[in-house]
């Protein structure tokens, strides 16, 4: 608790002209999974859309997703991540659809903040632009661009600046500070829920840390924050409690066995990673034992990587988790582990040559990534658009619509119309929508109950992808609909089969 750096001058990093090119990278890259294609990529944002939207029409936070597997899912979410939306649109005028390219601001926040970080970390101009670049480059978010996380990507890119912050007052734990803090984290905390539970068990075992070595000054520094986090952030504390009783959290991280297929596997790790990886996560330990670096700074991005690993390999020791999820939280351990690689070497050249090496293959393997992923994950399209208007036009407002997982998410937003995704165990949040799922799994594949099913919830379409992927698997769907004597095809184009359900 002694240690006190040097303190460095905020007005210092207009200096650092080299971040123009990193911003410039990052958007490039996850740029690819919004303008590349008619609309953006990936299905997630469906629901994050769906919820700005409601917010717009009603003026309140909604209970439940509305027709979203026949409007009886509870949001399995925290709305600050969602409201970003709905804010810009209500700004904006336009319709929240089309105001969904703001999410790239976040790739310009995570980039500077990351390097503003570092050089407050290191103390060093290449340091921080080598963590820049590296979290430019990374595959990492590039990835969950593709298929929209975008709630989680928002949160983990005000991790940087939540934790200089943290830093400052930390060092300097006066008001300004304090008040600074109180309005980042609850901010911040109220965007995603797996961010949050991140944020919160990273500070917190930071600071478990030092008050096993400094107790009395650690309470001096965390109880003004405990009360003026609790005064702020009271609405956001009882909507997580709130999603946590929902979703019987506790329940699902020790008894769940539906995430058993997300095991982190090599073959996952080198595709958002990229196999690099490991040699800039080598540059961990270099990091955590470098003299340079004040025993603070160290222990808050230690205490990241560690609960990030608990979580990745939590199979192990009997944690239930959607375990490759945590991989997207490793990207400030590896952008700080591969500066310390980097500037390791004595020599000024061999710190040119390993950064003119390793930045330029890490961003190669992110475009690639930006590109299969993003053709993996194009969903919503001009041919889409053509199913959903045929929809509209020809269905009724009560009438229930069967889709698989990929257009699950998306029809949402796109049309008025109750309707039941197939989705598998590991991509549901809240559990009261299993049995749904489950049933609309059975109508997608044929299995048992698929006429049971047909009946109870009074199908009226059913609408196939006609090329992959999707969940289920699309071929095999079409061949249950087209065997099927109840069911006939009434729509076709380049993406979608409808049947009616007869």
């Amino acid at each position: 608790m002694s240690e006190r750096a040097s303190p460095i001058r905020w007005s210092s990093y207009r200096n650092l002209v080299w971040v123009i090119p990193c911003v410039l990278l990052a958007l490039l890259l996850r740029g690819v999974s919004i303008y590349q294609f008619a609309y953006p990529t990936g299905p997630d944002y469906g629901l994050h859309l769906l919820f700005a939207e409601q917010v717009l029409q009603t003026g309140a936070l909604p209970d439940y997703a509305e027709n979203y597997q026949l409007g009886l899912a509870t949001w399995p979410l925290l709305p600050g991540g969602p409201l970003i939306f709905g804010i810009a649109a209500a700004v904006s005028g336009e319709s929240v659809f089309s105001v969904i390219h703001v999410v790239l601001f976040f790739a310009v926040v995570e980039v500077i903040g990351t390097s503003a970080l570092a050089y407050q970390v290191f103390r060093r101009t290449d340091a921080a632009a080598a963590a820049g670049a590296i979290t430019a480059a990374l595959p990492l978010l590039v990835d969950m661009m593709t298929w929209a996380g975008y709630p989680n990507l928002i949160a983990v890119s005000l991790f940087p600046i939540c934790f200089a912050v943290w830093l400052r007052y930390w060092q300097t734990p006066n008001a300004r500070w304090l008040l600074v803090l109180t309005l980042l984290l609850c901010g911040t905390a109220s965007i995603h829920h797996l961010s949050t539970l991140w944020l919160v068990l990273t500070l917190g075992a930071f600071s478990v840390a030092h008050l096993l070595t400094a107790p009395r000054a650690t309470l001096r520094r965390l109880i003004p924050l405990g009360i003026a986090c609790a005064i702020v952030g009271l609405p956001i504390a009882l909507d997580a409690i709130a999603l946590t009783t929902q979703q019987d959290a506790a329940a699902v991280l020790t008894g769940s066995d539906r995430f058993d297929s997300t095991r982190v596997t090599w073959e996952i790790f080198a595709r958002v990673i990229t196999p690099m990886g490991l040699l800039l996560i080598a540059g961990v330990p270099l990091y955590l034992r470098s003299r340079q670096i004040d025993r603070a700074s160290r222990l808050l991005i230690g205490a990241l990587l560690l609960i990030t690993l608990l979580f990745c390999f939590g199979w192990l020791f009997g944690l239930r988790f959607y375990y490759t999820r945590a991989l997207y939280f490793l990207t400030l351990p590896i952008a700080f582990g591969g500066a310390s690689l980097i500037i390791a070497w004595k020599q000024r050249a061999l710190r040119w040559l390993t950064a003119l090496v390793l930045i330029p293959a890490i961003a190669i393997s992110g475009y690639v990534r930006a590109q299969t992923a993003s053709a993996y994950f194009e969903i919503v399209t001009p041919d889409l658009i053509e199913a959903v208007t045929w929809l509209d036009e020809y269905s009724a407002p009560d009438d229930v619509i069967v889709t698989g997982t990929f257009f699950g998410f998306q029809l949402t937003h796109l049309i008025d119309r109750p309707h039941l995704a197939a989705l598998t165990p590991d991509l549901i949040s809240n559990a009261e929508i299993l049995p749904l799922a489950a049933d609309a799994t059975a109508i997608m594949m044929g299995l048992d109950g698929m006429d049971s099913a047909l009946l109870t919830h009074n199908v009226r379409f059913v609408v196939v992808r006609t090329r992959l992927p999707d969940i289920p698997d699309p071929d095999r769907s079409r061949r249950v609909m087209e065997a099927h004597p109840r069911l006939r095809l009434v729509f076709r184009n380049a993406d979608a089969l409808i049947y009616e359900v007869r």
